[in-house]
């Protein structure tokens, strides 16, 4: 009962499918008849479209520069508490720089003393020196000198000037280096175990960690003895009396050695002008810096808030030039490797430029729709372009290796029949339903994926890139759908007039016959494949089996390597080797620093401060955050500094009652005639701001240990959180990415082919070349997500997309048209291999590509078939068992029918110069000619005869009931008309 269930089942299953594909015939076979009958219109209207969008997009795009900014969670938790902070404690331009929400344009400087040879001796590097100290009041003169010109009133600004422009809203941090009362005790000067350094006179001051570094030491000295001695003493000496005893010895802690000393200049702009201005400034200042001041005594390295950003952006810029190269390098190889099959007659070398006009009307018409609705286009939508290029590269082989493998079916074989003319209606079709459902599944997987990516995504910059590429490949599949296929066209009428591939002049009709030459295919591929067809069943099996063992282990490794990737905000890598001073900044603040983004608690309503156990809480809080392992031991509580009872309740102005140290964290208010602490925040210090795994986890922590707390409303906040939180965000997405890319394509595949094998196929192979790829990155080049290699790991999971779909789908025939675009991608990266490439990402770009392209040539030339053979092997028997219960149904069914049909197919024989027929009945053989009603009757009734049963094994092959290289047979034989390619 079961199994004529289940039998049930599987005739509904095959009928569905069967319907399925009969309406995807139909659906082609009218855009095939459509393209035949409006080749030129097509053509035309498409190059109209395209072209026209092209010029708009020359007219009316707008490009602007990208940096790590875009990438901010605009409704995040960290821009929420920034807005409310900002709320309650005001505009923070004149607050100190730990009390600021953001990094405003500053001129950052490390000073080194400049060494005459390699050694590293103590006397020769300690900063304390009277020479070195008066070389830096001459740097500070020469930075406070430097003008910059004001387009738009034509004024020159200084920094001053500047600090005036925006109300003195400028600090110089640790201009304690620069005060008079520095100089003089430099030599000796003492250690303030606070860590500030104050000048009471100027005001000027410096936190020994930021302007020493944590590397300076201190020592215990004696105080100087007085150098004068008092008359009365001398006096009482000359007279004889007791002179007292001298006071014994007194020691202090002096700074004795400095590695360093660092000055920073900072510009706390509050508008868009003001900061076009300062960071206008602070460039022209780096600028200065390292091309024209020199000194022999000190080694200094600039950075500012923009020069990482400039340097790569410059750097990506002039090497942009070589991506070109490259992908015209990878153009030629593939023209030509698709040039070389086929002959001066079949060959569609061509047909390669056509491709590359196609991208390009594509990128034109994609690029001017968003230049039309004025939106702006970030440089890096160059990488789209390149990851389509690839695309389109791969489809064009594709269509034109499966063009190469119908027309060699439909052209003359011999001699006798060179007359014969191909027909079109036929032929196309044929390589249109070989190709584009396959194209269409892709289009429809990037479409859905992007899509839900765009729409889930909180960033900006990752929701435009996915609009942008969702538009890009629905634009370049309708182009590919119009103009391409309206070239292949061209092509097939070229073909059936006779005409050359080039010149176009006429051939003779037995051209092709003359002509005739094994391929490059078949001369490389021939002998391997009869090898391994000859091979034992057991050695097949034994290899086949192995090779998918080693294929699942590899997946389970690349998915668990997968989620050991780590995040960096910043690493040296990024830099080019000619940024040698930027690069020196860098390495001076991981070694010599563990002062990283200050973390503030804000408590954003009135709380009992006097109470003990608040005050308890506050101080648990605190002390959390200095258990962190990515955090020092610095805090910041105003609690420890100010005297609550005071502040509640004395009547002196409010700058009297709260001390310098609390300025700005405490907000007081009068309620009632009663004054209430409305607001306060504390602090605690990241050691780094690396943004690694351990960083992020120590923000998250953060927000767990306020959520816990019993204050009311309290909150973490650093302007370095935003930069965490895209990070967390970016790994997050890029997970999810390559998730939805093989669910989709698993949901996509079994419900276009209805087909949950090569489904599932699908989406192991494409988990593999995914998940391997950045394994391999991983383990051999240390990758890490970043802001600089965010947005091509975003594209690269489409590039292999139509290469695996289409290849599963033709395991059995020849890989030659994927293997070419493989081929000429590996020789195009190893030629730019070749060039001084310095920038990061383009680093990234060819390795990532170099790993996916041998990754996706070893999954389609040995994975895939082995997965294909252990399957058939594993199903044989039951689909042995099935044919022998549909062999012995046929024969019942035969016994009780007459045997008219069969005997007259025996005695008809087709010749094959398609010139006559032959009936070799009871009255000998009977010749027919071409045009006579005997003929057309009879190869009529063969054409339906094999038609049916062609629909028959059709749905036995969907039900696994039949070899499928014998259905193969039988297409290739109704497609000829020969009868006995199937009777044999």
């Amino acid at each position: 009962m079961s199994t004529s269930v289940t039998n049930k089942d599987n005739q509904r299953y095959s009928m569905g499918s069967n319907r399925i594909q009969e309406r995807s015939d139909r659906f082609w076979n009218g855009y095939s008849k459509i393209l035949i009958r409006f080749t030129q219109p097509i053509l035309l209207a498409s190059l109209v479209v395209t072209v026209g969008l092209t010029v708009c997009f020359f007219y009316f795009v707008q490009i602007r520069q990208f940096d790590q900014t875009d990438f901010i969670v605009r409704n995040g938790k960290a821009q929420q508490n920034a807005q409310r902070i900002s709320e309650i404690f005001g505009n923070d331009k004149d607050f100190r720089a730990h009390q600021q929400m953001d990094l405003y344009p500053a001129l950052d400087i490390i000073i080194k003393r400049k060494l005459s040879n390699n050694s590293r001796d103590i006397n020769e590097t300690n900063m304390l020196n009277k020479d070195i100290i008066e070389e830096i009041r001459v740097l500070d003169r020469h930075i406070q000198s430097v003008r910059i010109n004001n387009s738009k009133n034509s004024l020159q600004y200084n920094f001053s000037a500047l600090c005036a422009v925006i109300n003195h809203a400028c600090v110089v941090d640790g201009n304690y280096l620069l005060s008079d009362k520095f100089r003089q005790d430099a030599l000796l000067l003492p250690h303030i175990k606070s860590g500030i350094y104050f000048d009471s006179l100027t005001g000027a001051n410096g936190l020994s960690s930021f302007i020493f570094s944590k590397d300076y030491k201190i020592l215990n000295t004696t105080v100087p003895e007085e150098d004068y001695v008092d008359e009365e003493e001398e006096e009482e000496e000359e007279d004889g009396e007791k002179v007292p005893e001298p006071k014994p010895a007194q020691f202090i802690e002096v700074v004795s050695y400095v590695p360093l000393f660092r000055i920073r200049y900072s510009l706390n702009i509050s508008t868009d002008a003001m900061r076009s201005l300062a960071l206008q400034w602070e460039r022209e200042v780096l600028r200065y810096l390292n091309e024209k001041f020199h000194s022999s005594l000190i080694h200094i390295s600039p950075s500012t808030s923009t020069a990482i950003s400039d340097i790569v952006g410059k750097q990506a810029r002039d090497e942009g030039p070589f991506m070109t190269i490259m992908l015209l390098i990878f153009f030629i190889f593939v023209g030509f490797f698709i040039s070389i099959q086929g002959n001066s007659h079949t060959s569609v070398g061509y047909l390669s430029l056509c491709g590359v006009i196609n991208l390009a009307l594509a990128s034109g018409a994609t690029f001017g729709l968003l230049a039309v609705f004025k939106l702006q286009i970030i440089e890096p939508m160059a990488l789209i372009v390149f990851a389509v290029a690839i695309i389109d590269s791969m489809r064009i082989s594709i269509v034109c290796g499966e063009y190469h493998r119908i027309i060699k079916d439909h052209l003359p074989v011999s001699s006798n029949n060179v007359a014969t003319k191909i027909d079109i209606e036929k032929i196309l079709p044929l390589i249109i339903k070989s190709s584009r459902p396959y194209f269409l599944s892709t289009t429809l997987i990037l479409i859905i994926v992007y899509l839900v990516l765009s729409l889930l995504s909180p960033m900006s910059c990752t929701r435009y890139l996915g609009l942008t590429l969702v538009l890009y490949v629905f634009i370049d599949y309708l182009t590919h759908c119009t103009f391409f296929s309206a070239c292949l066209v061209f092509t097939l009428k070229r073909i059936k007039s006779r005409r050359h591939c080039l010149l176009c002049h006429h051939l003779p009709n037995d051209h092709y016959i003359k002509d005739r030459r094994r391929s490059f295919q078949k001369v490389v591929l021939e002998k391997p494949l009869q090898f391994w067809s000859n091979r034992n069943a057991m050695i097949k099996k034994f290899c086949t089996g192995f090779l998918c063992l080693i294929s699942f282990g590899f997946i389970i490794f690349s998915v668990w390597s997968l989620f050991s990737i780590d995040t960096h905000l910043f690493e040296d890598r990024f830099l080019p080797k000619n940024a040698t001073t930027l690069k020196s900044y860098m390495n001076s603040h991981i070694d010599q620093y563990n002062i990283g983004p200050v973390i503030m608690f804000v408590i954003p309503q009135p709380i009992n401060y006097e109470n003990k156990k608040n005050q308890a809480l506050i101080r648990h809080l605190l002390q959390q955050c200095l258990n962190e392992p990515t955090t020092n031991q610095f805090k910041l509580l105003w609690l420890d500094q100010e005297n609550i009872h005071t502040i509640l309740t004395s009547k002196d102005p409010m700058n009297v009652r709260v001390t310098p140290y609390s300025q700005n964290d405490i907000i007081v208010s009068e309620i009632n005639n009663k004054t209430v602490i409305k607001a306060s925040r504390f602090y605690c210090q990241y050691q780094t701001s690396q943004g690694d795994r351990n960083d992020l986890q120590t923000m998250n922590n953060m927000y767990t240990y306020a959520k816990q707390s019993s204050i009311p409303s309290i909150f973490p906040y650093s302007f370095i959180f935003a930069h965490y939180e895209s990070l967390a965000q970016i790994r997050t997405e890029i997970y999810l990415l390559m998730l939805f890319v093989v669910l989709t394509t698993f949901v996509i595949i079994f419900i276009i082919f209805t087909s949950f094998e090569k489904g599932l196929l699908l989406f192991s192979h494409m988990l593999a070349l995914q998940a391997g790829s950045l394994t391999c990155l991983y383990l051999f080049h240390d990758l890490t997500f970043n802001f600089a290699n965010a947005l091509w790991l975003f594209i690269i999971p489409i590039i292999f997309c139509d290469t695996l779909i289409h290849a599963s789908f033709n395991i059995t025939k020849s890989k030659w048209k994927y293997n070419r675009v493989l081929l000429s991608l590996i020789i195009s990266l190893s030629i730019f291999s070749l060039f001084s490439i310095e920038t990061y990402i383009f680093h990234i770009i060819r390795l990532s590509l170099l790993y996916q392209t041998i990754i996706c040539f070893v999954l389609i030339n040995f994975i895939l078939p082995s997965w294909h053979y252990l399957i058939e092997r594993m199903f044989k028997k039951a689909k042995e068992e099935k044919l022998t219960t549909a062999t012995a149904t046929a024969a019942v069914l035969e016994s009780s029918q007459p045997l008219t049909a069969s005997t007259e197919i025996q005695n008809l024989v087709y010749e094959p110069n398609g010139n006559t027929i032959v009936d070799g009945g009871a009255d000998g053989e009977i010749r027919y000619p071409n045009n006579h009603p005997y003929h057309t009757h009879h190869v009529d009734a063969y054409q339906k005869l094999l038609e049916d049963i062609l629909e028959t094994e059709l749905r036995a092959s969907k039900s696994n009931l039949i070899d499928l290289q014998s259905l193969e047979r039988t297409r290739k034989g109704i497609e000829r008309g020969d009868p006995r390619e199937f009777m044999g």
